[in-house]
């Protein structure tokens, strides 16, 4: 059974929610999803869904991109059992509001450690930076995984290093994705997780293929052939790690 590690359904991006969430539910080879906030109104959203959809869970944070007017403690008020982390939080390059950005990251950290729960972060051309910050500012006590990961051999070793997480999402699948193989290759199997990033990140040579769990198969598909192992155990090994950092999770 398969675990979609990070999704984002909730009525700001998708049309059609009630179908949605009727679609996720009924596939029999999806175990569960984590459905991820990216504002104050998502994370609501996203944490009240999680209360009444078996499948999902769900994490509350505000993302580097919708950080104006957000409130950080606002979070506290959120959580609930099928809470299971703090995120997406992060940085992301192509705005140039870096010191607004990292005061948000840091913030939210101490709130993840607070409540003893793990980041997602999200990292755009920003990995280092992010690094800096958990190294001379705020560490995640309780885990984290760089969702959607840039390849960056260096990073990843930190990463393994401090028994954190990488995701690979549906660039993987990309011809372009010469770098994120690397990277698969070099991951060891107690520090990947999957994800479909559902619905923004197409999936196949030709992007062909819609974001959404229940295609997530192309995603473990893609990694099995890589690093040789067989597509059960992929399944197993992803599940079994998403459960390892999300201590929440059933």
């Amino acid at each position: 059974m398969i675990i979609d590690s990070h999704v984002h359904i909730n009525s700001k991006v998708i049309d059609d929610l009630d179908y949605t969430l009727k679609h996720i539910n009924k596939q029999k080879n999806l175990e569960s999803v984590i459905n991820v906030g990216l504002d104050i109104e998502t994370s609501k959203e996203c944490a009240e869904i999680s209360k009444r959809e078996n499948k999902f869970y769900s994490s509350v944070g505000i993302h580097p991109l919708y950080i104006e007017k957000e409130n950080c403690n606002q979070l506290f008020n959120l959580i609930n059992d099928k809470v299971v982390a703090i995120g997406e939080i992060g940085l992301d390059s192509t705005r140039g509001n870096y010191y607004e950005q990292k005061k948000y990251l840091i913030r939210q950290i101490f709130i993840a450690n607070e409540l003893k729960l793990p980041v997602i972060i999200h990292s755009n051309n920003s990995n280092k930076q992010i690094i800096e910050i958990f190294e001379n500012s705020i560490k995640p006590k309780y885990g984290c995984v760089f969702h959607c990961f840039q390849p960056d051999l260096d990073i990843l070793k930190y990463i393994i290093d401090n028994e954190y997480f990488i995701s690979f999402a549906g660039r993987i699948t990309y011809k372009t994705a010469k770098k994120s193989i690397e990277i698969i290759k070099e991951v060891p199997i107690d520090n990947f997780l999957v994800e479909t990033d559902s619905p923004f990140i197409p999936i196949g040579l030709n992007k062909e293929i819609e974001s959404k769990p229940s295609n997530i198969n192309y995603i473990i598909n893609r990694i099995s052939k890589i690093k040789e192992i067989d597509y059960k155990e992929i399944e197993e090994i992803t599940s079994r790690n998403t459960k390892v950092l999300f201590k929440k999770m059933r």
